[in-house]
């Protein structure tokens, strides 16, 4: 967009290796430096959009407006062995006029690392294009679900939790056997997981449907969304689902605890147990999404993300002047 220019980390930019480990060290004992040498223009604002390890120092001018915008949780920062990242982003937060988190767990993690800035932070959430979504969702799917489906959607790897919801589908289908169970994504721990469904014999109650370009044709077919990653920004498998009417089982990452509202959209839990009771729930009909699902998503468009993006940047602008 005219006005708007973005600027590549230094880390897209092709440089040799000897070159590369010049400008680690730079960055860590001389940050401005490598600013000064990165960027050559005078900025009115600033945003940092992700989290860099050390961060990209914010402009030395006074009349700079700076945003830090932090994607996921900071917890980690906590631990022994991230004590020097922890001070490096103090440093960064410190001179950053507000910190935009992206859900309600991001922000509590800043709070809980960077007390001191509290009121500093500003929720913006992620906005999607549901028009799109729903378009979508209504073209031919290229399979057809059996009755009773879980559907997963994401990479298949630890982080994402994969190898434990085929713990959880294990106990599940010993109580609900007209179950079944479909992968939607692929990754480093398909063979894996391959491997585990045919010793557990389950091949003909777990699908493997690898990446699919267009999954909600596929997920809306679905009885309940189940997503068990270990960490999200805000996950968008979750928007996803709960546009098109399909309750979810997550685990407390970024954005679960908002969409489920209370439990009117979907559940969150710690448990493997608390996974497996909640998806009983919905399978058996015992528990389902509200019909408020349509209206409640819309607070999550693009239009309102851009809306408050504008409103952020012009009481800036107003604040200058």
């Amino acid at each position: 967009p005219e006005g708007v220019r973005i600027l590549k980390p230094y880390k897209k930019r092709k440089y040799g290796r000897l070159m590369e480990t010049m400008l680690w060290r730079l960055r860590i004992y001389f940050p401005h430096l490598v600013r000064k040498w990165l960027i050559k223009d005078d900025y009115d604002i600033e945003v940092s959009f992700t989290i860099m390890n050390p961060a990209f120092p914010f402009s030395k001018r006074a009349e700079v407006k700076k945003f830090a915008w932090i994607h996921g949780s900071i917890e980690a920062f906590l631990e022994e062995n991230q004590a020097h990242y922890r001070k490096n982003h103090f440093e960064q937060l410190s001179h950053a006029d507000k910190i935009i988190a992206i859900s309600k767990k991001t922000r509590e993690s800043i709070e809980t690392v960077y007390p001191m800035f509290n009121d500093k932070i500003q929720t913006i959430y992620n906005g999607y294009d549901f028009t799109s979504l729903l378009e979508k969702s209504e073209e031919v799917a290229p399979v057809t679900l059996e009755k009773n489906s879980i559907c997963v959607i994401g990479r298949l790897e630890e982080l994402k939790g994969t190898d434990r919801v085929l713990e959880v589908f294990t106990k599940l289908q010993q109580e609900l056997s007209d179950i079944h169970l479909y992968y939607i994504g692929s990754g480093e721990q398909e063979s894996f997981l391959k491997g585990e469904v045919e010793r557990l014999q389950l091949q003909n109650k777990v699908h493997f449907l690898g990446y699919q370009k267009n999954p909600y044709s596929i997920l809306k077919q679905a009885k309940v969304l189940l997503s068990l990653s270990k960490q999200e920004g805000f996950s968008g498998a979750v928007v996803e689902a709960v546009t098109l009417g399909i309750p979810f089982v997550s685990t407390n990452v970024g954005g679960a605890l908002e969409l489920s509202n209370e439990g009117q959209f979907g559940d969150v839990i710690d448990s493997n147990q608390e996974a497996i009771d909640a998806l009983k729930n919905y399978i058996t009909g015992e528990k389902r999404i509200s019909e408020q699902y349509s209206e409640f998503i819309q607070q999550f468009t693009i239009e309102k993300q851009l809306q408050q993006i504008e409103e952020l940047f012009q009481l800036s602008k107003e604040e200058r002047s």
